[in-house]
């Protein structure tokens, strides 16, 4: 090992297989048009989309608004819900790992996931 090589990063190797895929869940909002909805649940290593929008249509359209909702297994409810792209900012010191469009958000714990909602 150089002197170098020590006060290098070494990047770790993130496990995609063991993670939750979130699935949308679609909704009409007061004015009629869909917006989509992704969950974090607490505790749950969880791969979300990047940009939602590009890869999801309900009848044929693509939804352009999406919320990310935070659910409490400790409190065993929903701790309410955020702009999807502000939520993603939001968890950004989380992200294990980035590819294919995706990213890999470690399990956080209660007080990690309530700074997620607005």
């Amino acid at each position: 090992m150089s002197l170098f090589s020590k006060f290098k990063k070494e990047k770790i190797t993130a496990d995609w297989s063991q993670a939750h895929a979130a699935e949308p869940k679609f909704y009409r909002g007061p004015d009629g048009a869909p917006f989509g909805a992704m969950a974090l649940t607490e505790g749950a290593e969880t791969i979300l989309p990047k940009a939602p929008q590009g890869e999801y249509a309900v009848d044929g359209k693509p939804v352009a608004r999406w919320r990310m909702v935070a659910i409490s297994t400790t409190k065993d409810a929903v701790l309410g819900d955020c702009e999807y792209s502000l939520a993603l900012e939001k968890l950004a010191p989380y992200i294990l790992d980035d590819k294919d469009g995706s990213v890999l958000v470690k399990g956080l714990s209660l007080s990690q996931l309530e700074t997620i909602p607005e």
